[in-house]
């Protein structure tokens, strides 16, 4: 992938943490020519072109590989010298986010074929950076230092002036690396002006004698030494001591005009309101006769009308100490909010061009939903909203707090896709991340990371998690055709078996499951001592599709018993009990404890049916569900949370042609989270992540239950259609991209209450009417 460029980093610097060095090449056009920059780096990296925003990169990848991105310029460049500058940031800590790797740049430029600038060759620059503040707290658990800055003006004329005088740094070449292509669409990185203010007011500063730092659960120095972070006696600066010493009075607390620029008058606030939740570079212009503090501070929701950092685990927040001038300000981290804090310290200062740069799939535009009913039109835009934050370059949990790549979530991120951008290619790289490495440290052989590419320091696995990657595999197969990676993950799906079956006990089933057994955020992730009976509903509906997947029989067999030792010993005639627990001798007896989740997972595994368990399917069906109130006759079955119960309840009333009440749940659910972030969150409150990737599956619903794409078949080009006959609406239409093509659907409920269709399919394609 490259000619010329070997990977390189200034000297002595490789296994830093939370170092910044930039690169800068001057490339001469006098012509018209192909001008491509490839590159690949760790940490991350920002690209500019005389002073201007290209690309944010790279695309993540897993332990010994490394993605390259290839950028085409020639639209870019200008007649005669062209500033190329790139700017890295190395992490070298343990984190959700990020691999903990050494630090490097890889890049080359050519010009029609030729390279005319290259890392380790001829060509290019290299400047230590020392602008960010290194030595502070991190952003969060999950990722790893927040931003904060020191700097004076023509900080960046580095990168934004051919002509600047700089100090270039010598870098040393590092180890080769293994390179892989990007695959997944860049970003269009297209600005989002801020929507209002909504507030404003003063600020009373005063340093505290002490840092709270109780409201955060990983501030503890056991957590730091697994995260390999900075403690707070190595900190250059305390952003808690800052951000705690501010005391908000607020002045006013409603919409405002909003006339850029904005002055602020020293020590004072705006509240500033981006209307629905952005995920992107946070940025800004600031101009200030003499020296600030600034920070931007944000959220996605607001508690009382106020920001609280502590909500989410977060320091959200950028922090700048500025000398007097005039600066263009932005993040080189992406962060989630809807709502900023502008607060200035110290002294006056006028800001302009407040803006988020979004960093989304710019594919998931693709596909169109609309009905009769505003409210479903409102959800599927928030639904689109989550999946194109959430899809970037991995399937991610959520884009703020983590951003890390979760199995399970991708299982039901993975079926939008296809439908909002016509295609798998972020599954593809999710699914290869986790193909590609011989074996995953700190965690038992043969098992899979909860999330990857990621670090797991601590040894934490989800032993549950690893089992929804081979039901992904069986959907993704059909949806890409994909058999090539499907083949090559063989290996890893058996090594799993080997794992599991070293944990079956002498009636077949999975006991004492080591790592963070995870069923739900409920009371069922307390039931999960000795013989966990969802695990077992879904251990066996793992081995029935990777007997499916690499056709053997053996599994399914093996898979029908568990199913049928599962009811034995966990219905109990009403309900399924979550777990059995070993008695003084060893015997196991059952809980008593049930959960509603439990329900849901023996339906959906297939350890039970409506025809089997029929009783107990009128009584989910009447008595459970989002709108499930205390003081009913079934309180001792704890409720289920939102991930996963509600999303495997959704899918069990989509299987079971029960779309009316589907819809009805969907809006009386999910439209409070649309109304408010404009996207759809982890929780059924605002506890957590306020924008969770799996949330989007409700398109999924949308798409198949309401508008009737029942099924679309993209390797044998088939499409399946069930328009239901008993929704409340008038009429419905949406359109999917294809590889060739749309299909495009629409039904209108005719005077007489007949619903009449109209279907589009790209030539060759086929349309089945489903029942």
């Amino acid at each position: 992938m490259f000619k010329n460029a070997r990977p390189v980093w200034p000297q002595g610097l490789e296994q830093a943490k939370n170092i910044h060095a930039g690169f800068r090449a001057v490339v001469p056009m006098v012509g018209s020519g192909e001008v491509v920059l490839r590159l690949a780096g760790a940490t991350i990296y920002r690209v500019f072109l005389n002073g201007e925003f290209v690309q944010h990169g790279p695309a993540r990848g897993p332990h010994g590989f490394c993605r390259v991105d290839e950028l085409d310029l020639s639209g870019r460049m200008k007649f005669g010298d062209n500033l190329l500058s790139i700017e890295v940031a190395g992490y070298n800590t343990n984190s959700f986010a990020y691999l903990f790797q050494p630090s490097f740049l890889q890049a080359e430029v050519s010009v029609d074929g030729v390279v005319v600038a290259a890392t380790g060759a001829d060509g290019f620059a290299a400047i230590a950076l020392k602008d960010r503040i290194q030595k502070v707290e991190r952003y969060s658990f999950q990722r790893p230092f927040f931003e904060g800055y020191r700097l004076s003006p023509g900080f960046d004329a580095w990168l934004r002036d051919v002509d600047a005088a700089f100090d270039e740094t010598r870098c040393e070449a590092v180890e080769p690396k293994q390179l892989i292509p990007r695959r997944v669409a860049l970003s269009d990185f297209k600005t989002k002006p801020v929507l209002r203010c909504v507030g404003s007011g003063a600020v009373a500063y005063a340093e505290k004698p002490e840092v709270d730092r109780s409201r955060f659960w990983w501030m503890n120095e056991a957590k730091r030494a697994k995260l390999e972070a900075f403690s707070p006696a190595e900190f250059e600066f305390d952003i808690l001591k800052t951000y705690q010493a501010c005391t908000y009075s607020a002045e006013v607390h409603q919409d405002l005009p909003l006339e850029m620029p904005l002055g602020f008058a020293p020590n004072s606030y705006r509240m500033m309101d981006f209307g629905i939740n952005c995920s992107g570079f946070v940025g800004t212009e600031v101009e200030c006769g003499a020296p600030v503090r600034l920070m931007l501070v944000f959220d996605e929701v607001l508690i009382d009308g106020e920001i609280g950092i502590e909500r989410n685990d977060t320091i959200n927040l950028v922090y700048y100490e500025l000398e007097a001038g005039r600066y263009i300000l932005e993040s080189i981290e992406p962060y989630t909010f809807r709502y900023m804090k502008v607060v200035v310290l110290d002294g006056a200062a006028t800001v302009s061009g407040l803006h988020v740069r979004e960093y989304v799939n710019p594919e998931a535009e693709r596909g169109t939903f609309s009905s009769s009913d505003p409210a479903l039109n409102q959800l599927f835009e928030a639904g689109r909203e989550t999946f194109r934050q959430n899809a970037v370059d991995i399937y991610m949990d959520c884009p703020g707090r983590e951003r890390a790549g979760w199995l399970c979530d991708s299982f039901f991120t993975g079926r939008v896709e296809p439908l909002l951008c016509g295609g798998s290619k972020v599954e593809r790289n999710f699914l290869e991340n986790f193909m590609l490495p011989e074996r995953f440290k700190n965690i038992p052989a043969g098992m899979l990371p909860m999330c990857y590419p990621s670090e797991h320091p601590d040894g934490q696995h989800i032993p549950q998690w690893a089992m929804w990657l081979v039901l992904e595999l069986e959907e993704y197969l059909p949806r890409t055709g994909d058999h090539v990676l499907v083949e090559r993950m063989q290996s890893k799906v058996f090594a799993l078996l080997d794992y599991f079956k070293g944990f079956e006990n002498s009636d077949g089933l999975l006991e004492k499951l080591p790592g963070w057994n995870f069923i739900e955020w409920s009371q069922a992730n307390k039931l999960t001592t000795d013989v966990n009976y969802p695990t077992n509903m879904l251990y066996a509906r793992m081995l029935e599709s990777a007997a499916r997947l690499y056709a053997k029989s053996e599994l399914l067999e093996k898979a029908k018993q568990i199913h049928q030792t599962v009811r034995e010993q966990s219905f109990s005639g009403t309900f399924f009990v979550d777990n059995s627990v070993r008695d003084a001798a060893g015997v196991l007896q059952p809980s008593g404890e049930s959960t509603e989740v439990c329900q849901y997972y023996a339906f959906f595994c297939g350890t039970a049916t409506p025809e089997t368990c029929s009783n107990l399917w009128k009584i989910l069906m009447e008595e459970f569900g989002p709108s499930r109130q205390p003081g009913g006759l079934y309180d001792a079955v704890w409720p289920a949370n939102a991930f996963i119960g509600y999303y495997l309840r959704m899918e069990l009333l989509s299987r079971h042609g029960e779309a009316a009440r589907l819809m009805d749940e969907i809006k009386g659910y999910f439209i409070g989270m649309a109304q408010t972030t404009g996207t759809l969150w982890e929780h059924n409150d605002t506890r957590a992540s306020c924008n969770h990737g799996f949330a989007s599956h409700i398109c999924v619903h949308l798409y198949r239950d309401v508008l009737g794409l029942a099924s679309i078949d993209a390797v044998n080009k088939t499409v399946g259609i069930k328009v239901p006959e008993n929704l409340p609406l008038d009429g419905c239409a949406g359109k999917v991209p294809v590889a060739d093509g749309w299909i495009e659907l629409e039904w209108k409920r005719g005077t007489d209450g007949s619903v009449q269709k109209t279907v589009h399919v790209p030539a060759g394609w086929h349309v089945m009417e489903q029942k």
